[in-house]
């Protein structure tokens, strides 16, 4: 009797709760049956069609797109998604401060970045942001250069210790060269410094795996439960996680504590006179100058800025290594233009080389469009936004597709193949010019495109200078998996040739 009561008591509880939200989201409800989608599963909504290998997600939004159109939706249980391909209604959208707030999965980023640079919105992120982007323009990039072709040194000595017949993952190495650039640049240690880093080697290895357990619970239902969550594995690698983080920063914060101590009494915010003084001022710096953070948000924020550097940084320059090794007519042509404009020496390069290699440019574009950073985006909808053919409405969140659009056979003949010669001027010229957003749009784009792209040419063209590039594979072998980035399941298998260089 009392079991049948409880019963009947929890069925009561459930379906009040479930009437008062219906009620209080009554209009989103009504707005969003005017939108094309799958249909739903009460409660879940459409959440059980996300709960796929990660391998299979892309083939899975690609057929819903397919099916809906340019603008459709779908539920993640109560939250409601707009997904939106036309690139002219994505530059409308994410050029609004209608839009001006992260969407609500990024809740599970925030749980181990906090809410700051990439997992936040609003005052935190604008002030934090502000803070550190001098050290992520190009007059600051401009300046790294010969820290980027030093770890390069160090990096084709090693690769240069790998037998000519051995297929290795490239990214291993890379990711290595890409840790002690960022150390060194963003973070403002010397080399020495950078080496003794706690928990350097562990929280490298294991920031791949990090993103990829941010991104299970942003699109699989049952691990937003957080008391599933917590039995699980992945709970425990985030908590250890966790554990390492506060020593990572500290360290890293004592140290530049030290060299502002014997500096003079600079601002992180100085004037347009003083930028020559205040130029080798590390984002740590800045942060501690502005004395604007909290002990744990400079923690988040130091690790954020680190991985998000060196990990997208070492993964785009993966791919684009290994679409050498596939592509070995492109991977000649690249070559005969770094020949042309280096010679046969290995030496530092300058902005001025990388100004002259218009199919290195070309083939790193392409890299880009095939292997985006960002494969999705979301943002919260703040007020209801007219696009041509429908309203989005107040409270749903947007969402852009943008590994979709850039293999979206409207624009890209052949989408899924490997062309450099897309960008070239003849093919840039008739496609949209939006169809290309590796990088996002409006206020919320990717803080380090020019430290990026400078890193990752730098590292690609000494490798290939150094080495000839093939791989016992091919492209067709690649298996992709959305992981907040676009991520090769089976790494980034190549083999390396020595050539003759100086």
């Amino acid at each position: 009797m009392f079991s049948y009561g409880l019963i009947a008591a929890m069925t009561f509880l459930c379906l009040s709760i479930w009437f008062s939200w219906r009620y209080k989201k009554r209009r989103l409800l009504l707005m969003a049956t005017k939108i094309p989608g799958p249909p739903v599963v009460p409660l879940f909504g459409n959440a059980l069609k996300f709960m796929c290998r990660s391998e299979d997600l892309t083939t899975i939004i690609k057929d819903i797109i397919q099916e809906y159109g340019d603008v459709l939706r779908f539920w993640l249980g109560p939250d409601l998604n707009i997904v939106v391909s036309n690139p002219d209604d994505v530059k409308t959208l994410l050029t609004s401060a209608k839009t001006s707030m992260k969407g609500p999965q990024y809740k599970y980023m925030a749980d181990i970045l906090g809410g700051g640079i990439l997992s936040g919105s609003g005052s935190v992120w604008r002030k934090h942001r502000k803070i550190v982007t001098p050290n992520y323009a190009k007059r600051s990039v401009d300046c790294y250069s010969s820290i980027f072709n030093k770890e390069t040194d160090y990096l084709i000595d090693n690769l240069q210790k790998v037998p000519e017949t051995k297929e290795i993952n490239i990214y291993k190495y890379i990711i290595q060269c890409t840790t002690m650039a960022v150390c060194q640049t963003i973070m403002g240690l010397t080399r020495d410094e950078s080496l003794g880093i706690p928990h350097l080697q562990e929280i490298t290895e294991i920031s791949p795996k990090l993103y990829e357990i941010i991104f299970d619970r942003m699109t699989k239902w049952y691990l937003q439960i957080d008391p599933v969550f917590w039995i699980t594995e992945s709970y425990k690698t985030q908590r250890h996680f966790l554990e390492l983080m506060p020593n990572f920063a500290k360290y890293i914060i004592d140290v530049r504590k030290t060299k502002l101590s014997g500096m003079k009494n600079y601002s992180w915010e100085s004037p347009d006179e003083n930028k020559e003084e205040t130029s080798h001022l590390s984002v740590v710096d800045r942060f501690l100058l502005s004395e604007q953070l909290t002990t744990e948000e400079l923690t988040q924020e130091i690790f954020t800025l680190f991985t998000s550097s060196q990990e997208a940084s070492g993964k785009i320059c993966s791919y684009l290594l290994l679409m050498m090794a596939f592509n070995p007519h492109h991977q000649e042509k690249l070559y005969s233009e770094i020949e042309k404009v280096v010679g046969n020496k290995d030496r530092l390069l300058t902005d001025d080389d990388f100004k002259r290699m218009p199919y290195l440019e070309m083939v790193y574009k392409e890299v880009l469009r095939l292997f985006p950073i960002g494969a999705m985006i979301q943002r919260t909808v703040l007020e209801d936004i007219q696009i041509r053919s429908c309203t989005i409405p107040a409270g749903s969140s947007l969402v852009v597709p943008i590994y979709h659009i850039q293999r979206d056979e409207r624009f890209w003949e052949n989408p899924n193949d490997f062309d450099p010669d897309r960008f070239n001027a003849e093919n840039t010229e008739y496609r949209h010019l939006l169809s290309y957003i590796p990088f996002s749009l409006g206020p919320m784009d990717c803080l380090g495109r020019y430290f990026g792209t400078k890193l990752i040419k730098t590292i690609a063209v000494r490798i290939l200078q150094n080495f000839k590039l093939s791989s016992r594979r091919s492209y067709k072998d690649l298996h992709l998996a959305i992981k907040i980035s676009v991520f090769s399941v089976n790494g980034y298998p190549v083999i390396l040739t020595p050539r003759n260089i100086i």
